[in-house]
């Protein structure tokens, strides 16, 4: 077959479908065989046809004609490609070292620069280090040039610039939120930040970050029906070119995946989480225990411990122990749900051995929830009792109440242990674990509703129905 299409195969699978998209909405071409190997190349890309589509026999050339006409156009309007430019320009520049290529290529970027330009705050540096070089050096007509630039698009240029320092003191109150430092409510900062994604006179960096801090406010509040229109108006930039970059459009899809899971349609949001981790980059890690999550929440724990194997030398390495305490916790569900259960509890073992103090720092409650449920189907007991006490979770855990993101999962499964080695009576358990319901707020546990009343109803068999507790009355995670 089609041996000889085995890269323009390849091609046509490594591109994302907002990738397609836009490509569709550019092609011109006039040859009716190069625009039907496009729009086959585009049904690929959205998992609307396989790679047998491309038809051998057309000439190879057309297939390479398209193929780079693709990469080309993709590069041209890639931002990160367009700030690797610049950077190299102005290293040039401050360095005495730039090429009269170079130069003409700088002079036509900064006279069709606009305000909203994703990288005009860099475009705008670039050219005030460029205009001290030109005026040392006497050349008038391209001072002028460059200097009537800045003196234009001086002011958009100083708003750009504070609009980004107050994104930052911005993004403070947002992280704190989310670590527990303090609570905010978001009544002036998310309408500020709306307004900034939708203000298309601003440039894109900084409408972009606006996005991405929405996003992050709406996963504090467990409300991602804040972004509604968002994520169309995003994906809307993305097809005209003003927001494209492979990591742009890769950590959309991944904040595609929590609004899905938020509203519970896992099947999509695995799908948006396949697409995060077709490109490896910085965040990779974070998309991979997002979509690990996922897929463990529909039952495909296989694919999960798959992914999560795959990733398993970068999350040894990783710096950011945050995704690197989450990427062990999902490796623990996922082990226990393909019934490697003492395999799991090992690994949580060595684990809290060697970064007791980074969990603790990080993500002691989703860690100790995928350590304790090992425990638990092991039958270990008296080892989930003494880590308890070990490592002073009730003192955690009753702290950690007052937060929205409060999940009743540890406490649960203490009770379940404490009731299996006869500590407390079936009474005394059915009144903590209807207290423990009573506590449940809308919240993020790492063992979602149907997976804690399962685990009771395991442990206790025959003596469930007297607990009375429904599928309806558990913990009811959002992801």
């Amino acid at each position: 077959m089609k041996v000889k299409l085995t890269r323009f195969s390849d091609f046509a699978q490594s591109l994302l479908p907002l990738e397609a998209s836009f490509l569709e909405g550019h092609q011109r071409f006039e040859d009716a065989e190069k625009k039907n190997i496009l729009d086959q190349l585009v049904a690929v890309a959205r998992g609307e046809a396989n790679t047998d589509c491309f038809d051998a026999a057309v000439d190879k050339r057309k297939y390479s004609y398209v193929k780079n006409w693709c990469e080309d156009l993709l590069q041209s309007l890639d931002v990160d490609e367009n700030l690797e430019k610049l950077m190299e320009w102005e290293h040039l520049i401050l360095t005495d070292r730039i090429s009269l290529a170079d130069e003409k290529a700088l002079i036509k970027r900064i006279l069709r620069t606009e305000p909203s330009d994703f990288n005009f705050i860099k475009i705008y540096e670039t050219g005030r280090s460029y205009r001290h070089y030109l005026q040392i050096r006497l050349r008038y007509k391209d001072y002028q040039l460059v200097h009537q630039f800045l003196t234009r698009y001086r002011t958009d240029y100083e708003f750009s610039r504070l609009v980004n320092d107050k994104l930052h003191e911005a993004t403070h109150e947002i992280i704190s939120d989310y670590s527990q430092k303090q609570r905010a409510n978001y009544a002036d900062s998310f309408p500020w930040l709306r307004s900034l994604f939708y203000n298309e006179n601003l440039d894109g960096y900084n409408r972009l970050l606006a996005w991405i801090r929405m996003v992050f406010i709406a996963h504090n509040k467990r409300a991602y029906d804040m972004l509604g229109g968002m994520f169309e108006y995003f994906e809307q930039l993305v097809k005209e070119g003003k927001l494209y970059s492979r990591r742009i459009v890769t950590n959309f899809y991944s904040q595609y995946l929590l609004y899905y899971a938020s509203i519970q349609d896992f099947n999509k949001a695995a799908a948006c989480g396949y697409l995060s981790v077709k490109e490896v980059n910085n965040d990779y890690l974070y998309y991979i225990n997002n979509l690990a999550a996922v897929l463990l929440r529909t039952g495909r724990a296989n694919e999960a411990l798959s992914i999560l194997k795959t990733s398993a030398a970068l999350a040894k390495n990783a710096l950011n122990q945050h995704n690197r305490i989450g990427h062990a916790a999902y490796t623990i569900f996922a082990l226990i749900d393909t019934d490697k259960a003492k395999q799991a509890e090992n690994h949580a073992f060595v684990f809290v051995t060697a970064f007791k103090k980074e969990i603790f720092e990080h993500r002691w409650h989703l860690f100790f929830t995928a350590y304790f449920k090992a425990m638990l189907v092991n039958a270990n007991y008296r080892g989930l009792i003494r880590a308890w006490s070990i490592y002073k979770l009730g003192e955690k855990d009753a702290a950690f109440t007052e937060s929205a993101n409060y999940s009743p999962s540890l406490r649960w499964m203490y009770q379940l242990a404490l009731y299996k080695v006869g500590d407390i009576n079936l009474p005394a358990l059915q009144q903590q674990l209807h207290y423990l319901i009573g506590l449940e707020q809308s919240a993020r546990p790492s063992l979602h509703k149907a997976d804690l009343i399962e685990i009771t109803k395991t442990l206790l068999k025959a003596d469930f129905p007297k607990i009375g507790l429904t599928d309806n009355t558990g913990p009811n995670p959002k992801q």
